[in-house]
């Protein structure tokens, strides 16, 4: 048995890139969604809990990134 790390697709480094990057768009669209939804539903004039929720997602999507791509071990 060789001790050689186990080789990957070239394009399996993009394919995780482009699915993480998916991934925080998600988390930062359904944040801002849900606080459109409630201000709508509250029916408050000023969209406060769009702002909020949309930096709350923001916020998400980068600790996400940090937890994805740190270091392993």
């Amino acid at each position: 048995m060789s001790s050689e790390p186990k080789k990957e697709a070239p394009y399996a480094a993009y394919l995780r890139l482009m699915g993480l990057g998916l991934s925080m768009a998600g988390i930062v669209l359904g944040f801002t969604f849900l606080g459109y939804w409630l201000d709508g539903f509250l029916q408050w004039r000023f969209p406060i809990l769009t702002l909020v929720l949309a930096l709350m997602g923001v916020a998400g999507a980068m600790l996400h990134l940090f937890k994805e791509t740190g270091k392993k071990g």
